[in-house]
């Protein structure tokens, strides 16, 4: 192979040319073509009458006193048929009440209800399966 230096072979010349000092002088002529007359700044924000602001605030102050007074929770407590039927007719009432009781709770239940033999006696007299408790 046949060894050649760069630096001596002809070198073929770009077909863009730039005319002489372009760069130094390309800011003067961009700053020329710029408009001399100052534009007309708009202003965002015009000063509103002070009491178009004071009116904004009264309705807010009212909408808002009338949106908590409409939206407070009434608590309507039920009446006592209304708990009683819910513990006659709910099957699982005990075990729900001994799920959510601790042991301590079970213990002070059980100290606190006193049952003597009579209102046991008269318990079963009325029950009409009362052979059921008799037999166990």
């Amino acid at each position: 192979m046949k060894n050649f230096k760069l630096d001596n072979e002809p070198k073929i010349e770009s077909g863009f040319k730039i005319p002489d000092d372009y760069f130094n002088s390309l800011t003067d002529t961009i700053l020329e073509q710029l408009p001399k007359e100052e534009t007309k700044v708009v202003s965002l924000y015009k000063r509103k009458p002070v009491w178009l602001s004071a009116a904004a605030v009264f309705i807010l102050l009212i909408g808002g006193g009338l949106f908590l007074k409409l939206n407070t929770l009434t608590i309507i407590q039920p009446d006592e048929a209304d708990i009683e039927n819910y513990l006659v007719y709910q099957p699982n009432i005990t075990y729900d009440l001994y799920q959510n009781l601790n042991d301590e709770d079970i213990q002070e239940l059980e100290q606190s209800i006193v049952i003597s033999n009579e209102e046991i006696e008269t318990y079963i007299s009325t029950q009409n399966n009362y052979d059921i408790y008799l037999n166990e």
